[in-house]
């Protein structure tokens, strides 16, 4: 299983028109156009480039994605400014959220809820599981929640059992220093979290590598 995720500010504009352009729909929405395309364009180029996958064809089955022609799983989440892709062979749904102040009293009091501590971590750690179960579209085998850099929270549910130490693996893309480099790779490692359940771990950076897996397609800039 490997998690993908960008901050969609490393594209330039003249990037994102020819994404919208290739891999857009008829969003309204300026923003929700943006995240879809950018998502879709992520899966096919992760997909070619990572899995060396091709005919690539998408299609929708209770509003979920899937590849007509291949037994690779996905799942798209976004919020704010990241977008994030799961990957997996077997059945999977990721979802993540910033993790905004708000009342959390109240909040888990309307969710009729009563954890022992009432905090950003516990709302967003049942929210995101909640999310990410209505993705996978089935009953859960296993399910684990990560906090992702500061102010993210990321939760996977899947259809198998998996050890998360051994099987997931998570990757930053980001833009290279130098532009005519392929872009880098931030792989990072994960830990349990102190004072957490089991089920709950964070990540570390541990390195950095430069892979010619994510080429934007050989995009012009001005």
């Amino acid at each position: 299983m490997d998690i993908f995720f960008v901050n969609y500010k490393i594209f330039q504009q003249n990037e994102i028109e020819w994404i919208i352009k290739n891999f857009g729909n008829n969003y309204k929405s300026p923003k929700r156009l943006k995240e879809y395309a950018i998502g879709r364009f992520l899966v096919r180029n992760i997909a070619e480039k990572f899995y060396k996958k091709n005919n690539l064809e998408i299609s929708i089955k209770n509003k979920k994605p899937y590849f007509l022609n291949s037994k690779l799983h996905f799942s798209i989440s976004h919020s704010n400014d990241i977008i994030l892709i799961a990957f997996d062979y077997e059945n999977i749904g990721a979802d993540i959220e910033f993790m905004k102040k708000r009342n959390f009293e109240k909040i888990f009091e309307y969710y009729k809820l009563n954890p022992i501590q009432k905090n950003a971590e516990t709302f967003y750690r049942f929210w995101t599981e909640y999310e990410a179960e209505i993705k996978l579209q089935e009953s859960p085998n296993s399910k684990i929640s990560i906090k992702l850099l500061p102010d993210y929270m990321l939760s996977i549910a899947s259809s198998h059992s998996f050890d998360i130490k051994r099987t997931l693996k998570i990757y930053e893309v980001k833009r290279p220093t130098a532009r005519t480099s392929p872009n880098e790779l931030i792989s990072l490692k994960l830990v349990n979290a102190s004072n957490e359940n089991e089920n709950t771990v964070v990540i570390q950076e541990i390195n950095t590598a430069s892979l010619d897996f994510f080429d934007p397609l050989n995009l012009k800039t001005e």
